[in-house]
């Protein structure tokens, strides 16, 4: 019942929800214009009632709620300024009464914004929560009927003739076929718990492994991988299997945002007790509206891309007790960093 009173006080409009607070913001300052000009001792009372359609504004609309509520209050009385035998004394706390609206105004609205944000938050973790289950249950039973598929499909190719007609649309099938067994892989590893197998791992040789992995896709797109490594070698306490998968998400969603003829470079360097990885493409950078969205579930610019690379590699960096960071720029491109610790996540 709570839940449906809800839902149907949030699709009322705004300026419906403002038509109380005005009202009574009107019956007061007239009630108060009123009684400061025959001198009444209702005044202070008055003053503070104002204090009703304040906390009104700031649990409507918040913080600017808030304060444009204060303004309209302040204004309401600043004409008592002006009276004939106003004295230095009533000034001071006029303005010490305006000071106070102010002040309630900002700190209400300011606690208020942030239990809704904290709501919000709440909100689409219990979504996603939901999401992943549902995920989770419909890649299972799609696994297996797609691997038959995709079986059958690759011997019937294999078995056709080069001449054949059909063999053009059977070789789509399996290429969307194992796209999908993809995108179910992906689906599985996002909503399963993380088990690591922590040993300590080479960067030399894990980014020769990662480049080995990506230097087809590389060379498809004519776009040559490097990397830099201290003289002295590095190595970390991580799963280098995992690790390895977040390192080739990196570098093939860098490929593919970089131009023919530019590189990609792969970066380790100690700082302090963290070990940083980084990658840098040479594209045009990510925008400011795709940046705040880069790391949710099934988000993607690409055509081809399913949106769980990131929110997976994420996910594998936090089980380090690592992070994730980003700066992109449309004249440097787009360089992530894998910030782990060097020692390994606390137990």
């Amino acid at each position: 019942m709570f839940s449906e009173l809800r839902r149907r006080w949030r699709i009322i409009p705004a300026w419906v929800k403002a038509i109380p607070v005005v009202a009574l913001l009107i019956l007061l300052s007239l009630a108060y214009y009123h009684l400061v000009h025959i001198g009444s001792d209702l005044v202070p009372l008055v003053q503070r009632l104002f204090f009703l359609p304040l906390f009104m504004s700031c649990l409507l609309f918040g913080l600017w709620g808030g304060l444009l509520c204060a303004a309209l209050i302040s204004l309401s009385q600043i004409h008592s300024l002006f009276m004939p035998g106003q004295s230095p004394h009533g000034s001071l706390t006029m303005f010490l009464e305006v000071g106070l609206y102010f002040f309630t105004g900002f700190i209400t609205g300011l606690l208020v914004d942030r239990e809704r944000r904290e709501a919000r938050r709440l909100q689409q973790a219990e979504n996603l929560a939901l999401l992943g289950q549902a995920a989770a249950a419909v890649a299972h039973e799609l696994k297996t009927p797609l691997v038959a598929i995709g079986g059958f499909a690759q011997r019937i190719h294999k078995d056709l003739g080069e001449d054949h007609p059909y063999r053009e649309q059977l070789r789509i099938i399996v290429d969307q076929v194992a796209h999908m067994e993809n995108l179910l892989r992906e689906m599985l590893d996002f909503t399963r718990p993380l088990e690591l197998k922590l040993g300590q791992q080479d960067l030399g040789n894990l980014f020769g492994d990662v480049m080995a992995l990506a230097s087809l896709s590389a060379k498809e797109s004519g776009v040559s991988l490097n990397a830099e490594l201290p003289p002295e070698g590095l190595s970390v306490r991580a799963d280098g299997g995992r690790l390895k998968q977040v390192l080739l998400n990196l570098v093939q969603n860098a490929v593919q945002a970089s131009p023919r003829g530019t590189e990609v470079l792969l970066r380790a360097q100690p700082a302090g007790e963290e070990i940083v990885l980084q990658v840098q493409d040479s594209g045009a950078g990510i925008s400011p509206q795709d940046l705040e969205r880069i790391y949710f579930p099934f988000y993607t610019t690409k055509r081809s891309g399913t949106g769980l690379g990131l929110a997976i590699s994420q996910k594998i960096v936090k089980a380090h007790g690592g992070r994730l960071s980003v700066e992109t720029g449309s004249q440097a491109g787009t360089t992530f960093g894998v910030h782990l610790p060097a020692n390994g996540p606390a137990a």
